[in-house]
């Protein structure tokens, strides 16, 4: 009896861990197709030339023909770069010495 019990309940178990196995299936592909809508939605504006120019000037102060370039001076022993400065060019730039 409990042999019959066993074979019986068996296909159950592997039948319940099977859905569940393609219910988590689902939902990383669910997640995964989120992540490639935000990627591809990234992607065009990274391919947007007015975006592109808004970040460079933001981010790298790009400046074009006609802006005005107003440079602060701060001394060198008041702002402590770190070692290995990524952007040498912003230490001349605030301190008017380079590293």
């Amino acid at each position: 009896m409990i042999a019959l019990a066993a074979v019986t309940l068996l296909p159950y178990q592997q039948y319940r861990d099977q859905g569940r196995s393609i219910e988590q299936a689902e939902q990383e592909l669910f997640e995964l197709e989120q992540l490639r809508l935000d990627l591809e939605t990234r992607l065009e504006r990274a391919q947007d030339k007015t975006i592109i120019k808004r970040e460079a000037r933001k981010q790298m102060s790009l400046v074009e023909p006609g802006d005005e370039l107003f440079r602060v001076v701060v001394p060198a022993d008041v702002i402590d770069f770190p070692q290995g400065w990524y952007l040498p060019g912003v230490e001349y730039l605030i301190t008017g010495k380079s590293g």
